[in-house]
């Protein structure tokens, strides 16, 4: 369960939010509850100070579920190295993310895009703790299989196509990435935790 969606909420601040106070008094007893009967606690789209505290709190493992590195892209949904190393350290795992606002600025979202942001969420936290949250959602606008959807150059605008997967898993063993890395960042890191949580 994310704790907040991009704004204030009973337990703390979302990441676009005017201000950062943390999380409350209700979240903290939130994140004890979500422990004992083994959630996941899930930090995207939370504000920094109430994810850092989240991750304080949380007896296990936290997550950032969809998110990208902010040190390639400076957006509010992305995060800062050192809430990633402190997911990472929880024993958690960071999801990246296929679409374009928080990737870079080419409008057109292409396979490398991802690559590069796994990389460096690789050598920044190590294999265990990286992963994919490409964040699909079909019922919104974005939905790149409707005839109104916005292209570029004949491809989407703004999310990389499920049909590109294959060609990140290639970029990566291209990459000297051996297979055990790439089978953890496919979603392998993923089972860990929730084998780990979901007692």
């Amino acid at each position: 369960m994310l704790m907040c969606y991009n704004l204030k909420n009973a337990v703390g601040d979302g990441c676009q939010e005017l201000t950062d106070s943390g999380l409350s008094r209700f979240g903290t007893q939130l994140v004890a509850e979500m422990n004992r009967i083994g959630m996941l606690v899930d930090v995207s789209h939370t504000g920094y100070r109430t994810s850092m505290e989240v991750i304080e709190a949380s007896s296990a493992p936290v997550i950032i579920s969809h998110a990208n590195p902010r040190a390639l892209c400076d957006h509010t949904r992305n995060v800062p190295d050192d809430l990633i190393k402190a997911c990472a350290a929880s024993g958690g795992v960071i999801g990246v993310v296929g679409f374009a606002k928080v990737l870079g600025d080419d409008p057109v979202v292409r396979p490398e895009h991802m690559v590069q942001h796994i990389e460096y969420l690789l050598d920044l936290v190590g294999p265990r703790h990286v992963g994919l949250g490409i964040d699909y959602v079909y019922d919104q606008a974005f939905d790149m299989r409707t005839p109104w959807s916005p292209h570029y150059a004949g491809r989407p605008v703004g999310v990389l196509e499920p049909e590109d997967l294959p060609r990140v898993t290639e970029a990566l063993l291209a990459r000297g990435h051996d297979e055990p890395v790439v089978r953890g960042v496919l979603g392998e890191n993923w089972l860990r935790v929730a084998e780990r949580v979901w007692k």
